[in-house]
């Protein structure tokens, strides 16, 4: 039933957001520990459970950082690593340091963004990670790069990890890596081109994410649409932006509860605010201004 439980949760997640999960996650965390703590069971059934305790809590952290909760996603990231390192849990410090990367490039710190991920990378080796972890972590130093504005290293992280991704899927793969399909890469690589001003790229990029990506992950697609917003505003593609604004408000409107994409359009939105001599610039300003004030 746990099992089952936290599987809803992340696919929720997923589509929906972490906004509504993080309060229903921080529930089952706490009748989880009152089993382990309270309950009796075999030594299998007690690893079982210290195992699921520690998926959910770096589960809820990732829903607090979408729910842009960040002190409080940062307490469960630590948590959870804490647990997976005293357990030996190497799949859990990986999947937990990917995703404190992902937090601290948002956080502005993507040197430490760099190093959660060499060091995930490390434990990745301990427990021979499969190719989709490989993309995963890759795209994610790529990510603390471009904030660093290291073209460079951001350019051989991309090309390893459309290279590990071309090995296809296993039955090794864990869970926790199933979001990571052709979309949500091209998105991700379209972020990084965001991140090193190169708008007329990134645009390409993310408006291809945003076809390719499918109702099941719309909580990614209204993030790629929202930063597909912002680069075409750096491009002066003021119809680009009108466009991808209004179809991520419009999985808002569709009960979408992600505060980043919020957050997103509301950076397109004062971005708008020194183009307003365009008349398009200015009506999607003014929609986003209802939308978003």
């Amino acid at each position: 039933m746990l099992q089952a439980t936290f599987a809803d949760l992340d696919a929720i997640d997923q589509r929906f957001g972490g906004d509504r999960l993080w309060r229903s996650a921080k529930t089952q965390l706490s009748w989880v520990h009152h089993v382990i703590d309270h309950g009796l069971y075999s030594e299998d059934i007690g690893q079982m459970l210290q195992s699921l305790a520690g998926q959910l809590t770096t589960s809820l952290g990732w829903f607090c950082y979408d729910a842009d909760q960040q002190a409080e996603a940062r307490v469960y990231f630590s948590e959870a690593l804490n647990t997976a390192m005293i357990s030996g849990d190497y799949p859990l410090v990986t999947r937990t340091l990917s995703n404190m990367a992902r937090q601290s490039v948002d956080l502005a710190k993507p040197r430490e963004a760099v190093r959660f991920v060499r060091t995930a990378e490390q434990y990745a080796i301990k427990w021979d990670a499969p190719p989709r972890v490989t993309t995963l972590l890759a795209i994610r130093a790529a990510q603390g790069y471009a904030r660093l504005g290291d073209e460079a290293n951001v350019s051989l992280s991309i090309k390893k990890a459309w290279r590990a991704f071309d090995q296809g899927l296993t039955d090794r793969d864990p869970d926790w890596t199933v979001f990571l399909n052709e979309a949500e890469l091209v998105c991700l690589e379209g972020m990084c081109r965001a991140d090193l001003k190169q708008h007329k790229r990134a645009v390409r990029l993310l408006d291809r994410s945003a076809a390719l990506q499918d109702i099941e992950h719309s909580r990614n697609r209204g993030m790629c649409l929202a930063r597909l917003a912002q680069s075409a505003v750096q491009n002066r593609d003021f119809e680009h932006t009108a466009d991808a604004a209004r179809e991520a408000l419009r999985l808002i409107e569709g009960g979408q509860s992600s505060t980043r994409t919020r957050r997103q359009l509301a950076t397109v939105r004062d971005s708008l605010g020194e183009h307003k001599a365009s008349a398009l610039a200015r009506d999607t300003f003014d929609l986003l201004v209802h939308h978003t004030a």
